[in-house]
């Protein structure tokens, strides 16, 4: 579970032993035994060293997000099991059929999942062009997965993920209300709603990274997105499989509630980000079945996918990516 912090002027600290948040106000929260994860959204706040060693000693990961949502750093627990293995096995793949055959079925299982969500939309609010529109998705989905390995090339899949891209982003844009400015996604755009996923997609980025390194795997090494220092190019493959149906669903839903949302200077404003995150958050802890597992919450399926893919990194076998069942 998670905390998100995003108040000028709080503290976190040790009071009697425990890990509490100080409030502007004076008002002390405690960080609960559930809590595995701190996300501190505001640079107007502060941290005692205390507090750091006795988040790592509880397990407790602790996540700075810019005012983009980007993660700007973080602090891990110390000990990560499994690592050695799977990272030998991660490193000896790039370039190969394996490498080849994990970057499809990413690929495969993102524009599926974008299809799930606009066939969702389109039975929620019965209209069956958007539903026949996922299926036009759900077409390039199945050309992607019929690609032959020795075939794969970041430029093939990116091509078949920009023509899925033409049809989803603008079914998106007649779902959302026109009050919010969106129409396309643009990641540099300057609406409100292009800047709600940027948000809303660091958060899953944070919750992706995580679930990578305690799987044992090295984010920085990827396999579709380039490799460059400083550049965590696996955490950027892995999230793609998450993106539509955690996040682009969620505020799709919930487009109401965004269009109380407000920008300061081109940035959202605090009690925006709160918002934003708390729509993310609910999304992560809601429950979804996929092709291979019962419904769990979304952060047990990224949890899970992360140990998925290590185990095909140690063992050659097949991945099967998140593939969601709405």
């Amino acid at each position: 579970m998670e905390m998100f912090l995003a108040e000028p002027g709080s503290k976190v600290h040790v009071w009697r032993g425990s890990l509490h948040v100080r409030l502007k106000g004076g008002r002390r929260v405690p960080l609960n035994a559930e809590i595995d994860q701190l996300i501190i959204a505001t640079s107007r706040t502060s941290i005692t060293s205390k507090a750091v060693r006795l988040a790592a000693r509880l397990g407790i990961d602790i996540v700075f997000l810019d005012s983009r949502g980007n993660v700007t750093a973080r602090v891990y627990p110390p000990v990560i099991n499994k690592t050695v293995m799977a990272r030998i096995g991660q490193y000896s793949s790039v370039g190969g059929r394996l490498a080849n055959a994990i970057v499809r079925e990413i690929v495969y299982s993102k524009v599926h999942n974008q299809a799930q969500v606009l066939k969702y939309m389109g039975r929620s609010r019965r209209e069956n062009r958007i539903v026949e529109a996922g299926w036009e998705v759900e077409y390039v989905a199945q050309e992607i997965q019929g690609i032959p390995l020795e075939e794969v090339s970041p430029e093939t899949l990116m091509s078949l993920e920009a023509r899925a891209a033409k049809r989803y982003w603008p079914i998106v844009v007649e779902l959302l209300p026109s009050s919010l400015g969106f129409n396309g996604r643009d990641p540099e755009g300057l609406d409100l709603f292009n800047i709600v996923l940027n948000y809303g997609y660091g958060i899953l980025y944070a919750e992706c990274e995580r679930a990578l390194i305690l799987a044992g795997l090295d984010p920085y090494l990827g396999l579709l997105h380039t490799l460059k220092s400083g550049r965590p190019s696996l955490t950027l493959d892995f999230i793609e499989m998450f993106r539509a149906p955690i996040v682009d669903k969620a505020l799709i839903v919930n487009a109401h509630k965004l269009q109380q949302a407000k920008l300061a200077n081109g940035l959202l404003t605090y009690e925006s980000r709160k918002l934003v995150a708390s729509i993310i958050l609910e999304s992560l802890h809601s429950n979804a079945r996929s092709s291979k597992r019962r419904a769990l919450s979304m952060r047990s399926h990224v949890k899970l996918e992360a140990q998925d893919l290590a185990n095909t990194f140690r063992t050659g076998e097949p991945y099967l990516g998140f593939r969601v069942v709405f």
